[in-house]
């Protein structure tokens, strides 16, 4: 992983950390009422854990094939020092 990677994934996780406070701060200052509120915070959470769930599944799948590139290039190696 090099690092830029490293900065990219930092900065999707500021962006996504900022956008979560955002939503939140916006939904508790909005005027409604609490039940309305109350129902937009659980919404806007669902979706918030399902772009979690996808930040993830991301990141599982990079790490998946990282690993599978290195075990290539170790196996170049070892067949290049034979």
């Amino acid at each position: 992983m090099s690092l830029d990677n490293c900065r990219c994934s930092g900065v999707g996780s500021a962006l996504f950390t900022g956008l979560a406070i955002g939503v939140v701060l916006g939904i508790l200052l909005a005027p409604k009422s609490g039940e309305e509120t109350r129902n937009d915070l659980v919404d806007k959470g669902e979706r918030l854990m399902e772009m979690g769930k996808e930040s993830v599944s991301d990141v599982v799948e990079k790490t998946k094939d990282l690993a599978e590139s290195g075990k290539k290039k170790i196996e170049e190696l070892k067949a290049a020092v034979k």
